[in-house]
């Protein structure tokens, strides 16, 4: 094997390796992982409905309001957990209680284009990167006075589309995308980050 064969293919392997889409604490202090499955962030505190995960707590998060004191965490990070829950903004209304003031709140949940977003039978919403934002900034009052800071909403495209530049063009024109190209270059996951606002 020549080095160079060796270098592209470890580099192909970087590209396509699943766990670079993973949510990443961005700031310091207290941890939340809301359904937080077999992979816990390591020391955060751990929520699901499962107790054949790493919970710390088994609650259901359709179950408002959580076992949880207000105010508690700084990073409260939901990842592949949205789109299994039925009433979004209750969800966010508890996230929000028991975060701190310029808390951070990481989501990641599948584009609606992607399979990901069908190949569960559990999931109940397909989101867009609109949806998603609608979580920090609802469009009506009416639906909760919670309110967020979009720190950043962006898609992940499968390899074929990154490699081509596509990914660049769907977060720089996130409408155009979703509405023109979104079913012809799928995405994979949105991630977006918001802050606490109290």
């Amino acid at each position: 094997m020549s080095p160079i064969s060796d270098r592209l293919r470890t580099r192909l392997k970087a590209l396509q390796a699943p766990e670079q889409f993973d949510l990443r604490p961005s700031g310091t202090g207290r941890v939340l992982d809301l359904g937080c499955g077999a992979k816990k962030w390591p020391d955060a505190l751990g929520v699901d409905v499962s107790a054949d995960t790493e919970a710390d707590v088994v609650h259901d998060l359709e179950t408002f309001p959580y076992p949880l004191e207000d105010n508690s965490f700084d990073v409260v990070m939901l990842q592949d957990v949205i789109e299994h829950i039925g009433d979004l903004y209750g969800l966010m209304r508890e996230v929000h209680r028991v975060a701190r003031r310029d808390a951070r709140v990481l989501i990641r949940t599948p584009h609606f284009s992607s399979i990901l977003a069908y190949g569960d039978p559990t999931h109940k919403h397909y989101l867009s990167l609109l949806a998603v934002e609608g979580l920090a900034e609802p469009g009506f009052a009416h639906y909760t006075n919670k309110r967020f800071r979009v720190l950043s909403n962006r898609v992940d495209l499968w390899l074929p589309f990154r490699v081509a530049g596509f990914e660049r063009f769907a977060n720089r024109f996130p409408r155009e995308y979703e509405t023109y190209f979104a079913f012809r270059m799928p995405a994979m996951n949105i991630r977006a980050e918001f802050e606490v606002v109290k």
